[in-house]
């Protein structure tokens, strides 16, 4: 499959900590779809004296079965337990890539070094680099998503996050919200109405994006699409994004990410990136469709 729905091939990274078991709750909610496998993987560094790695991977062998056990008590037919060495972010994309994987799922990773912090953590890598989609949970699950977020800046990546989050989450109440101008410069001035002029245009191509969207879904889900509600604001993306998480108090974010390399994109990052370490939720973060 090229996109989400029934029928998921799910990869979830398990580093045995607690925070990758909310990934896993959250994987095993969305595996239990018709027709969707749940591949979990876990990685052991190749940097580890061969003794100590070989005693970690007896414990997570343990670890591993155990969460297998408890997919298959949930109904989920295709599981598969992957262990593996090397770096972390680099053994994710490989095996997803191996396993034409859909969506990768992994729980939050705090950096352990300022170096790691500049050039990002796990997830900013495996965003980065992996080219798929990728969710990052954060929160333990208390059910299907209910409430989702989706930043909109008219790219084919946004188009493709507002389009996964309708059809995954068609019963959720969904918000697209947008950014205009910049609070932080003085572009659109102190005119009240030069401002609003601006945010009624943001609205109307807001509209207009969603007409596109519509048109892209099962005629099914257009009802979903007519609910989603817009939310314009004027400032910096990653600032609009989220204080409109903060008034809204989402279970999800959805967002989509650019094509961009090079050492700019390692120090600068992303609005993605900004968003994966600053939400206060799980976010879903989508490329363009290759």
């Amino acid at each position: 499959m090229s996109d989400l729905g029934n029928g998921l091939r799910i990869l979830a990274g398990i580093d045995l900590t607690e925070r990758s078991r909310n990934a896993f709750s959250r994987a095993l909610e969305l595996a239990r779809r018709p027709a969707t496998s749940l591949t979990l993987l876990h990685v052991t560094s190749d940097a580890l004296p061969s003794q100590v790695a070989n005693v970690h991977e007896t414990y997570a062998t343990d670890v591993m079965r155990d969460l297998s056990g408890k997919a298959h008590a949930e109904g989920v037919e295709h599981v598969e337990c992957v262990l593996a060495r090397g770096r972390d972010y680099e053994t994710i994309i490989t095996e997803a890539q191996k396993l034409h994987a859909d969506l990768i799922v992994i729980g939050t990773h705090r950096p352990s070094s300022l170096v790691q912090d500049m050039l990002g953590t796990t997830a900013d890598r495996v965003l980065r680099h992996g080219g798929l989609p990728l969710l990052l949970v954060r929160e333990k699950p208390q059910g299907p998503y209910a409430s989702v977020l989706v930043a909109v800046d008219f790219s084919p990546a946004s188009a493709r996050a507002l389009k996964l989050a309708v059809e995954n989450f068609p019963e959720a109440r969904i918000r697209a919200v947008t950014a205009y101008g910049s609070t932080r410069r003085t572009l659109l001035g102190d005119d009240a109405e030069v401002r609003e002029a601006a945010a009624e245009a943001r609205r109307l191509a807001l509209k207009g994006f969603l007409v596109e969207v519509r048109e892209a879904l099962d005629p099914k889900l257009a009802t979903a699409l007519d609910r989603v509600e817009p939310f314009v604001e004027r400032g910096w993306a990653e600032d609009v994004i989220l204080q409109a998480a903060e008034a809204t108090k989402p279970d999800l974010i959805v967002v989509g990410t650019h094509a961009r390399g090079g050492v700019q994109h390692a120090v600068i990052g992303s609005v993605a990136e900004w968003v994966l370490t600053e939400a206060p939720c799980d976010v879903l973060a989508v490329p363009p469709k290759r």
